[in-house]
């Protein structure tokens, strides 16, 4: 269909924008840009800042508390920005629409950055984040039992890492995944058309997602790893649920794609929702578009059924079944 009309204006503000020259500009400019932008109006409990233990330094966190008697499920979640930029700050409003629309607790944790902390630090930080929130359900007023992770783009990328390495490593029991336009394949790029037909002009460009990856990666070697590049994983079988989102006009939406289907091929019970008319970044642009809102409501409505009370954990050793696009 055709690109969203609410979004293609911030695509032309966009372009009309001054852009940032270098890291710390584009940096500076994404927490200017998120503080300006409209928010949706939901209502939560509250939120409360913390700080977690990570493997390096404590990691900065927020707690999103929503209304009602808890305790609550858990969400942990990661927030996008290639590795390189965003924070919790950035992605506070998309973790409040998910906790009121999921009526789960959500954990929004800030992981180290790139270049100045290459892969793996970042998964380790989003790993050791989602250990430490398993096992202080009592402190954070949740019921752990019931734990799921979230994230977008970048942020979607460490919670599949997360995933691999809970079922590898004995960790905690996920019971779902919500992965918001993932990056899944930092090795063969050009197998997918989406990169060729929206690497220009709708947000994330081509020459972005390379330098992003340059920033990433300090051994171009680790663009194998099943952390950074899940489609080249060997084994995907035994992991939670997931709901992949993808946008039509984003650079990633075919990888996106690529990684559901292989999640059901490998046995794993995975949905494909698709996004048309959207583009990279509309999990933050609900107020601005009407359609990108419904988009993140029905997300927020399966991560609040995959959570509920009287659903069967799951945790590993899925069901094999499946559910179509």
């Amino acid at each position: 269909m055709p690109l969203d009309p609410h979004l293609k204006e911030v695509l032309l503000q966009f372009a009309a924008a001054p852009q940032p020259n270098g890291l710390e500009e584009m940096r500076a400019a994404v927490i200017e840009g998120a503080a300006r932008s409209p928010k949706r109006d939901v209502t939560i409990a509250g939120t409360r800042d913390l700080t977690i233990p990570g493997p390096a330094s404590e990691l900065p966190a927020r707690l999103y508390t929503p209304v009602g008697e808890g305790p609550h499920s858990l969400t942990v979640f990661f927030h996008g920005g290639g590795f390189v930029a965003y924070s919790i700050e950035t992605h506070d409003h998309v973790c409040r629409e998910l906790c009121a629309g999921a009526n789960t607790a959500v954990l929004s944790v800030e992981y180290r950055l790139a270049p100045e902390h290459r892969f793996p630090a970042p998964v380790d930080d989003a790993y050791a984040a989602l250990v430490w929130a398993a096992a202080h359900g009592e402190e954070l007023g949740a019921d752990t039992s019931r734990l799921a992770v979230a994230g977008d783009s970048a942020g979607a990328s460490l919670c599949i890492a997360c995933t691999q390495r809970a079922r590898d490593e004995g960790g905690p029991a996920v019971r779902a995944q919500l992965l918001i336009y993932p990056a899944a394949d930092f090795v063969n790029v050009d197998r997918y058309p989406s990169r060729r037909e929206n690497g220009q002009g709708y947000f994330l460009t081509e020459e972005r997602m390379t330098f992003f990856g340059q920033m990433y990666l300090a051994d171009p070697a680790h663009a194998a790893h099943p952390h950074v590049s899940p489609l080249h994983a060997a084994q995907l079988h035994d992991l939670p649920p997931a709901l992949v989102l993808t946008a039509e006009f984003d650079p990633l939406r075919d990888e996106g794609i690529a990684y559901a289907e292989a999640l059901r091929q490998a046995g794993v019970r995975a949905e494909h929702q698709p996004g048309p008319g959207m583009i990279h970044g509309f999990a933050n642009m609900t107020a601005l578009s009407p359609a990108a809102a419904e988009l993140m409501d029905r997300a927020a409505g399966w991560l609040k059924a995959e959570l509920s009370e009287g659903k069967e954990s799951a945790g590993s050793n899925l069901s094999a079944s499946t559910v179509a696009d």
